[in-house]
C-alpha cells in the first residue's frame, strides 16, 4: 500500500492507534485538503485574470502616451523600450498562466474531494452504526475503503502541502484538544503569509510593478 504524507509526517503514538481511527483522520484530512485545493486554485485563477487584465489595460495607456506624443519628461527611446519589454513579459507570463488550467485542475481536486467525502461518510455510519463488529468485519470494510481511498488518490493529482497545512490551521482548536501531535510541525502565520502569496503575491506586483517603474522613470529624468 502506498504510504501517504500523513502517514509518513505521522507521530510516534501513530501505531497505538486502531487502523479505523487513522483512516478516519486520513479520510478527513485529505478530503479537506482536497476542497482547500479547489477553492485555493480558483481563487488563484480569478487573481491571474484580474491581475494579466490591469496589467494589459496599463500597457495600453502606456502606448497611448507615444501615440498621442504627451510630453513627460521621459524620453521617447527609453518609454518605447520599458513598454516593449513590460509587453514581452506579460507575453510570456500569459502563456504560463494558461498553462496551469486552474480551473480544470481545480474542479477535478473537488471530485476527489466528493468521492473521498463519500468514504468518509460510509466510514462514520460503520463506526456508529457497529457498535460491536468482529475482526473479519473490520477487515473487510477497512479494505474495501483503503481500496477504494487509493484509487481515488490515483486517478487524480496530488495537493499541495499548503493545502494539508491550511487544513490543519482552520481545524486548529480541534486538532489542539484531540490530536496535538499532528500540529507540532504547524506554523500558523507562516502557512497563512505562503497562502497568500500563492494565490495572490505574484498578480499584486505586477500590478503595482509597472506604474512604479514608470514613476521611476520619471523622477530619474526630472532630477
Amino acid at each position: 500500500m502506498k504510504t501517504s504524507k500523513i502517514e509518513k509526517d505521522a507521530p510516534g503514538n501513530y501505531l497505538s492507534k486502531s487502523f479505523l481511527e487513522e483512516l478516519n483522520f486520513k479520510l478527513w484530512a485529505t478530503r479537506g485538503a482536497r476542497f482547500n485545493c479547489d477553492k485555493r486554485l480558483r481563487t488563484k485563477g480569478k487573481a491571474s485574470n484580474a491581475g494579466l487584465t490591469i496589467i494589459s489595460a496599463y500597457l495600453i495607456i502606456a502606448s497611448l502616451i507615444t501615440v498621442f506624443n504627451l510630453e513627460l519628461g521621459v524620453s521617447q527611446e527609453l518609454l518605447n523600450f520599458t513598454i516593449t519589454g513590460l509587453s514581452i513579459l506579460v507575453l510570456v507570463f500569459t502563456q504560463f498562466e494558461n498553462a496551469q488550467n486552474y480551473e480544470l485542475v481545480a474542479k477535478t481536486h473537488h471530485d476527489s474531494g466528493l468521492k473521498i467525502s463519500e468514504l468518509y461518510n460510509r466510514l462514520r455510519i460503520f463506526k456508529t452504526l457497529q457498535k460491536n463488529p468482529n475482526d473479519d468485519e473490520i477487515l473487510n470494510f477497512a479494505n474495501d475503503i483503503v481500496g477504494k481511498y487509493e484509487n481515488v488518490l490515483s486517478t487524480s493529482g496530488n495537493h499541495s502541502g499548503l493545502d494539508y497545512d491550511l487544513f490543519l490551521v482552520k481545524n486548529i482548536e480541534y486538532l489542539k484538544k484531540n490530536e496535538p501531535d499532528k500540529i507540532k510541525h504547524l506554523n500558523i502565520d507562516k502557512t497563512q503569509r505562503l497562502y497568500f502569496w500563492n494565490v495572490y503575491g505574484w498578480y499584486l506586483l505586477f500590478i503595482i510593478l509597472p506604474p512604479s517603474i514608470f514613476i521611476l522613470l520619471f523622477f530619474s529624468q526630472s532630477m
